[in-house]
């Protein structure tokens, strides 16, 4: 009898952990609706900045994987990307709309930055900015390359996405100043929102 009790209650259990009640708003949708998650709900809002000027903010509510649940900035020149967002695993715990994050001071960490003359302009990190970031950006036939600024959170997931129209090859983070002056490359998460944000905002 105890064991029939047993298996009840992992069944239960197990049922309970593949249904998983998550909110869903994206971007540009006006409702939400409910859905199932299989680990996490995940709530994020990330601000898009270019040439200094900011866009407006777009709000995600959805299921949650680990590399998506983190809090920082990258600063590429020409476009900035500032994200806060928290994962939680509870039945609709992602109701919330997290803040924007602030603008912050420079910290003093210099590196490289690209722009239409080359990758040799250099630039100020601000706030947990503690990363120097390299990175490749396949483009239809053309190969860009992105230099900049980022937090360390938003360097240490990994993930792969394929956007229609645009490839996506690796990243690099380093520690120190103006350490992403030399190509080399590792796939990082953070490369994904880049193409995602703008399909987004300028569909």
């Amino acid at each position: 009898m105890s064991s029939q009790v047993t298996l009840l209650l992992i069944c239960m259990l197990f049922s309970r952990a593949m249904s998983l009640k998550c909110q869903q708003c994206i971007a540009t949708s006006r409702t939400c609706e409910e859905i199932t998650c299989v680990d996490q709900c995940l709530t994020m809002t990330t601000s898009v900045y270019t040439n200094g000027v900011k866009g407006a903010d777009v709000n995600i509510k959805t299921c949650g994987v680990p590399e998506m649940c983190v809090r920082g900035s990258m600063n590429l020149g020409m476009m900035k990307i500032v994200n806060n967002a928290k994962c939680c695993k509870t039945d609709l715990c992602n109701t919330e709309t997290l803040p924007a994050l602030p603008q912050q001071a420079p910290n003093g960490r210099m590196c490289y930055t690209c722009d239409a003359n080359g990758c040799s302009g250099k630039m100020s990190c601000e706030g947990d900015e503690d990363r120097c970031i390299s990175a490749s950006v396949q483009q239809g036939s053309n190969s860009i390359s992105m230099k900049g600024c980022v937090s360390k959170s938003l360097c240490a997931g990994s993930a792969s996405a394929s956007v229609p129209g645009v490839g996506l090859t690796s990243v690099q983070c380093c520690e120190g100043n103006l350490c992403n002056g030399a190509e080399s490359f590792t796939l990082s998460f953070l490369l994904m929102i880049i193409p995602l944000l703008s399909s987004i905002l300028f569909y």
